[in-house]
């Protein structure tokens, strides 16, 4: 199959190497913001075609000879920078998601599959959380994009006639081919297990009672590849900050998440293991 990532950061280069790896034809596309595209030459090696393109802006020809899925894991995913540079995160997550869906259907390619989060569902959460539960509040632009994102594309899926895969991703963690040193770019289980490995205080806001869904990155962009159309979480196991941070101290865990992101997957990596636990 013919594959179109748009946004060849930490999940899209990812998810490009392991297409690869199972014989796809694979395009990744990324404006540079955030990732060098020196860090692409390693799949660019391994056959994967490297372009420059900015969602904000025309996806030129890259939409030329429909490719078969499209992934939207272009997005400017974090809390602190959105606070500094609103503009920029709502042009990107905002304009740049519609315009991209407007695009696909134009193409006639049949499936989008967009990188959405388990931010959507807000906090005051209980029992199970599945697609079925609202969404809730927001408390950064990062996030609520997110919201906008899947309802815009769900106009333009029903406009056109294409496929939509929501993925909501939880918090992912593990290597990749890319990798950000940025602090407010590293997800709480990497930052607690590179903390912890050279003996470093690890901070739990509010106590780390935040609850979160992580999956490893393997997971996420196996899931990914083998997306359908239709909305699920995205997410092995659902725990406290602190739960995070007893197995990256390699402590007992005391209490568990007061609630679960429910998801359909199978996965094969789990926390403990990864922190060593």
């Amino acid at each position: 199959m013919r594959l179109l990532v748009l946004g060849a950061g930490y999940i899209g280069a990812k998810l490009g190497e392991l297409a690869l790896g199972q014989g796809h034809e694979v395009v990744l596309a990324d404006n540079w913001f955030a990732t060098e595209r020196s860090q692409l030459d390693g799949l660019a090696a391994a056959g994967a075609r490297v372009e420059t393109a900015d969602i904000r802006e025309d996806l030129g020809g890259l939409l030329t000879g429909r490719p078969d899925v499209v992934y939207l894991l272009a997005a400017q995913a974090s809390r602190p920078l959105s606070e500094r540079d609103p503009d920029y995160t709502e042009q990107t997550n905002v304009t740049g998601t519609r315009r991209v869906g407007s695009a696909v259907g134009q193409a006639g390619v049949p499936l989008l599959v967009f990188g959405s989060s388990l931010h959507v569902y807000g906090g005051g959460l209980t029992g199970d959380v599945g697609p079925e539960t609202p969404y809730g509040p927001q408390s950064d632009l990062a996030h609520l994009s997110k919201i906008y994102g899947e309802q815009a594309l769900a106009i333009e899926a029903a406009r056109h006639g294409f496929g939509l895969a929501v993925m909501r991703l939880g918090i992912v963690y593990g290597p990749s081919p890319v990798e950000h040193d940025a602090a407010e770019s590293q997800t709480v289980v990497d930052k607690f297990r590179r903390r912890a490995a050279v003996g470093d205080e690890l901070p739990l806001d509010d106590g780390g009672r935040a609850t979160i869904g992580v999956v490893h990155i393997e997971d996420a962009a196996r899931i990914l590849l083998e997306a359908k159309p239709g909305t699920e979480n995205v997410a092995a196991e659902t725990m406290t900050v602190a739960e995070v941070a007893a197995f990256a101290r390699r402590e007992k865990v005391c209490e568990p998440a007061a609630f679960t992101f429910a998801s359909p997957f199978s996965y094969r990596h789990r926390v403990a293991d990864y922190l060593g636990g």
